[in-house]
């Protein structure tokens, strides 16, 4: 029988999967973009919020996995049900050389990251006549399966729910299996974690490959998506964001990073079309969570429903409180 948490996320996507019936288009493809957003942020938490490692690289892994899929169907006509494990792999291989990154700690281990993100970035942008520059790849065909093609946005939406709320299950599970406990051992203490005889190197490298193959996923949900690439999806300013997003949710949670994906696209994509100011307003977001709610949106409902919970067992005690006896008389 499924676990409460697993039914709280089948239910949650199920919230989401009325949105195409009550919104009109432009939600519709709002929320494909915060379901792909999201995945690409929950990939950056599973090593900020469970091994304590903050990347800067994730731009790399979405772009690369992105550019494979459009260069492939584009350029040589490739179908899709080899552009996409294609997209995949090549992701996961620049996880597999990013990986070495994680022999730095700290702030190395930040700069390491920034940097191996610009060499990404720096290619998309340079090799022209492989990636096509600041112009980009354009018209990528309709995901298509022999003759079935998906065409419309709506069906574009469910096939991203059924594919995103697959790999929250599988995500749930790995944190929650000894070598997701083993991180999070990490995160507290890898002196101590070491001493019991786990290897720190091996488990991070392992984490940062997953991670990586999750960002590779989300890039081949994006494309097809967009329809379109250039060097601005492997721009620092995406890896950015991503972090932002787990950070504002709350890292070391499942839907945290989802939270934090809504509120920056709807900031960017909705707020911005009234407000032309809406990057301060961002800004301000960030600053009242950082001071006000460290551990995100996620965790300061935690804290209310917990403070609640103290308040109630309080007053329940004393409700329940024996009446003082008389003392008898002389």
């Amino acid at each position: 029988m499924p676990e409460r948490g697993a039914l709280t996320l089948i239910f949650v996507a199920a919230l989401v999967a009325t949105v195409p019936l009550f919104a009109g288009d432009f939600w519709v493809s709002l929320t494909i973009k915060i379901l792909v957003l999201g995945l690409l942020a929950l990939s950056v938490d599973l090593l900020l919020g469970h091994a304590g490692l903050l990347s800067l690289c994730h731009a790399a892994f979405f772009a690369m996995s992105a550019y494979t899929v459009a260069i492939l169907q584009v350029r040589y006509g490739v179908p899709m049900l080899i552009a996409v494990p294609a997209g995949l792999a090549m992701g996961t291989l620049l996880a597999l050389v990013f990986g070495v990154s994680v022999r730095t700690r700290g702030v190395y281990f930040i700069l390491v990251t920034i940097a191996l993100g610009f060499i990404v970035w720096g290619v998309t942008y340079r090799w022209a006549s492989f990636t096509g520059g600041d112009n980009g790849i354009t018209n990528v065909p309709y995901p298509a399966i022999g003759d079935f093609q998906i065409t419309s946005m709506t069906a574009y939406f469910y096939v991203v729910l059924l594919v995103v709320l697959g790999c929250v299950l599988a995500y749930r599970t790995l944190v929650r299996s000894p070598f997701g406990l083993v991180l999070r051992g990490l995160k507290s203490s890898e002196s101590r974690m070491r001493s019991l005889g786990y290897s720190p190197l091996r488990h991070l490298y392992v984490a940062f490959v997953l991670s990586g193959f999750m960002a590779s996923l989300a890039g081949v949900l994006y494309i097809y998506f967009n329809r379109f690439v250039n060097p601005a999806t492997a721009h620092f300013h995406i890896s950015v964001e991503a972090v932002l997003m787990a950070i504002l949710g709350g890292t070391g949670t499942i839907l945290g990073p989802f939270l934090g994906s809504v509120v920056i696209m709807v900031l960017r994509n909705w707020v911005s079309g009234f407000f032309p100011y809406y990057m301060t307003l961002m800004g301000l977001v960030f600053i009242v969570t950082v001071l006000f709610a460290p551990n995100g949106i996620i965790g300061l409902v935690n804290s209310w429903r917990a403070r609640r919970a103290r308040r109630a067992k309080t007053t329940d005690a004393v409700g329940t409180e024996p009446e003082a006896q008389p003392r008898p008389q002389p």
